[in-house]
């Protein structure tokens, strides 16, 4: 089945093919061969013909199900047939070659290959027919074209005259030309991914294509026939369950819509604030987004209705809505879990615990900006809210990955006030008093741990019962310590039921009285 995948891959294969119902698109949407995904969801179906009950399964239970070794081997055909597709094209220019002659070379090279006739077809539709032209006719919301503008837009930091240049991503609707631009910091895929979210927060919906040309932070392998995309701008489509396209290189007429709108917004949007003076990109992504509003208000030159109206009435009835989150920037990292249990995370310095058992294992960590995800052999075995400091060599720790002995440690570091006021809630009224006293008596709260600690021993060593009553008398005169409590218990004297006259001297015959003084 080719490169091993991560559960949580093999889930999105599954939940988009339940989604478009369709190998194809969901090859497509997740820019994996349409064998794999193939491969991946006839295990499934073997398995359950109820792909949905899948999802709910654990991890290692979806291991057992798509990496049996007694599994059998899936054919490989239309990988191997893809893959010398391009040679095929050059060796058809040659002299004397047919493609007859192609085809018995594949089949003796692959005596499990295709047919003549599915040869043909599948060459066919590869390579296409070179001499037709096509009337670009834009379906509502089913292309969103995007492009950098040739020209930048300037910003001036008030602080140091500096001047700072900024790259401008245009995108439009073809259908309707509705129109977004935003100015970047670069055309690097961060500030890419970043301008995308923007442009499809900006449309309020989901088109089902991107359509852009081969830029670096788009395409990593321009083809014809089957571009490779940035692995991010992939993440994105999967989240967006979208499709991504490239033109053809050199072949700026495949998007056609928004190399028109660049020009466009040269008129509109750059002509208009020629003479202002920006001191932030915030100031001039403000600019900007007044100038579209014009923009897309203005009536068309040769029919009815205008840019927002069109989309608005037309485009976005048809729209899907976009899901709850923005897509968030996936990082991979491989850590080594060190012997204090926990992964150290080197973008940010700091570390995120593991259940104790991995020590010394590697590990695939993977992050965005709010959760830590820690994998081994493919299998999720820590999750993690992301801590905000960076550069503070924090530790993020779950309680049930430390060893029991430090779990111990742990819990007698952690007292505080509130701790010994519920334990001695448990036991009673008057030993809540008590402790309450007791906390309240020292300058500084931490000084009275060790006498709470020490009164709910007695209550272990006497019963908790014995404690209360001792408490309670306590109560009665407004005093209390460690040391009275322990002399009560001591002497038993929580169970005389006469009250002692502390401040009269007792009977005695050897004791004169005050008439022996007058």
């Amino acid at each position: 089945m080719g490169k091993i995948k991560r559960m949580d891959q093999v889930k999105l294969i599954i939940k988009t093919y339940l989604l478009t119902e369709s190998l194809k698109a969901t090859s497509r949407r997740l820019k994996l061969s349409k064998n794999t995904v193939k491969q991946y969801i006839r295990r499934a179906k073997t398995h359950n013909k109820d792909l949905s009950k899948l999802l709910s399964l654990s991890d290692s239970e979806l291991l057992s199900i798509f990496y049996s070794s007694d599994y059998e081997q899936i054919n490989n055909r239309e990988e191997v047939f893809n893959s010398k597709v391009d040679n095929w094209i050059k060796e058809l220019s040659r002299t004397g070659v047919t493609r007859y002659l192609l085809w018995e070379e594949y089949r003796l090279e692959h005596p499990e290959g295709y047919g003549y006739s599915q040869f043909c077809e599948r060459f066919k539709r590869a390579i296409g027919r070179k001499d037709l032209t096509l009337s670009m006719v834009h379906v509502p919301g089913e292309v969103m074209q995007v492009d950098f503008a040739g020209k930048k837009m300037r910003w001036v930091d008030i602080s140091s005259g500096e001047v700072h240049e900024c790259e401008v991503l245009v995108a439009v609707m073809p259908h309707s030309q509705h129109t977004f631009a935003i100015a970047l910091g670069s055309q690097k895929v961060g500030d890419f991914v970043y301008g995308l979210n923007q442009a499809l927060l900006f449309f309020g919906k989901l088109p089902k294509v991107i359509l852009s040309d081969n830029l670096k932070s788009y395409v990593t392998r321009a083809d014809r026939y089957d571009p490779q995309f940035n692995e991010l701008c992939v993440q994105l489509a999967a989240h967006y369950q979208l499709d991504l396209q490239a033109t053809r290189v050199a072949k700026p007429k495949d998007k056609a819509s928004v190399e028109n709108m660049v020009r466009t917004a040269y008129t509109r949007i750059y002509a208009p604030l020629r003479n202002e003076i920006f001191h932030s990109q915030e100031e001039i992504n403000e600019a900007i987004s007044h100038q579209l509003t014009i923009h897309n208000a203005k009536p068309y030159q040769k029919k009815a209705g205008s840019r927002q109206e069109v989309f608005d009435s037309v485009e976005l009835p048809v729209m899907k809505d976009l899901p709850g989150e923005l897509f968030e920037v996936k990082k991979t990292t491989k850590a080594k879990v060190q012997r204090n249990y926990h992964v150290f995370l080197g973008e940010e310095r700091n570390y995120y615990s593991v259940p104790f058992k991995y020590v010394g294992r590697q590990t695939t960590v993977i992050y965005t900006s709010k959760t830590v995800e820690v994998y081994i052999d493919n299998q999720r075995i820590a999750i993690h809210k992301r801590l905000l400091c960076r550069n503070a060599y924090q530790h993020r720790t779950c309680d049930t990955h430390m060893p029991r002995s430090h779990r111990e440690w742990k819990k007698s570091r952690g007292y505080d006030a509130a701790y010994f006021l519920r334990e001695a809630e448990k036991i009673g009224p008057a030993t809540h008093w008590v402790i309450e006293q007791i906390l309240s008596s020292r300058m500084h709260e931490a000084q009275s741990y060790n006498s709470c600690k020490g009164i709910f021993s007695l209550g272990r060593k006497h019963s908790t019962e014995r404690l209360e009553l001792a408490a309670l008398r306590c109560q009665e005169i407004g005093k209390t310590s460690y040391s009275m409590l322990k002399r009560i218990l001591q002497h038993k004297l929580e169970q005389r039921t006469e009250e002692p006259d502390l401040f009269s001297s007792p009977e005695h015959e050897n004791i004169r009285g005050p008439e022996n003084y007058k």
